[in-house]
């Protein structure tokens, strides 16, 4: 039976689905070799597709931060874990980097990169006419289609990734965490924040500014969170935090 003759219980379990469900992980064909590895994780099956949504989500768009990942994945593909943060690091991060044509970043804040994403005219390598819908409530769709150049577009993205890790961060915690290594060409760090980063900030959802100078990422599990026996099973679980 095909893949997307599934879907997923409450529990975990995977049953037979009325319809195909069109999530982002079935618009992508998955390679045989990533298919492959992720079969040989022996995750349960909402774990195993959280994993192939991650690596559809990266394939998409070529590259994508942790958080962009996270943020665009999680909601729908929850497999148990009670927040983004966890599931990133007790699922999905480890795996993601063990499979093929996948590259983890060296520096924090940076893209994760699928090797295999072929070169185009847009400016993140895909070729629009045989691209699926994107998800447009993800920040990084909201990022395509900010106006920035591509200094300021990294330093907004190590700065959203930095805040969705963080889960809260001041105003100084940002200039004084990211700005040093994502400068943008601003003179200065205040300059950096108004000029760049706030105002991006303003534009991508699940960001909220509460308490005055204090930002804060709000995320909710929108999917079939898994409550049966092995929820939080060991064997299911990443390398550490």
């Amino acid at each position: 039976m095909e893949a997307d003759a599934y879907t997923i219980t409450a529990d975990g379990e995977r049953a037979v689905a009325s319809s195909p469900v069109g999530s982002l992980d079935d618009r992508i064909d998955t390679p045989s070799d990533v298919a492959g590895r992720i079969d040989s994780f022996d995750l349960r099956p909402d774990r195993a597709d959280a994993v192939r949504a991650a690596f559809a989500f990266l394939k998409f768009w070529g590259d994508a931060t942790r958080g962009e990942v996270v943020d665009g994945v999680y909601s729908e593909h929850p497999a148990g874990y009670e927040s983004g943060r966890e599931w990133w690091a007790k699922l999905v991060r480890d795996r993601l980097a063990d499979l093929p044509s996948v590259d983890s970043p060296s520096a924090e804040g940076s893209p994760w990169r699928d090797t295999e994403t072929p070169d185009g005219d847009d400016e993140d390598g895909r070729t629009a006419p045989d691209d699926p819908t994107p998800p447009e409530t993800s920040a990084r769709f909201a990022l395509d289609g900010l106006d920035l150049d591509g200094d300021e577009r990294s330093a907004v993205r190590a700065a959203f990734d930095h805040l969705l890790a963080a889960g809260t961060a001041s105003e100084s915690t940002f200039q004084r965490e990211v700005s040093s290594d994502y400068p943008a060409g601003y003179e200065s760090e205040s300059e950096w924040w108004t000029d760049c980063v706030r105002p991006a900030f303003e534009r991508l959802p699940g960001v909220e500014e509460s308490n005055g100078a204090e930002w804060e990422y709000r995320q909710s599990a929108a999917g079939p969170a898994s409550t049966g026996p092995g929820a939080e099973s060991s064997g299911d679980s990443g390398h550490g935090e």
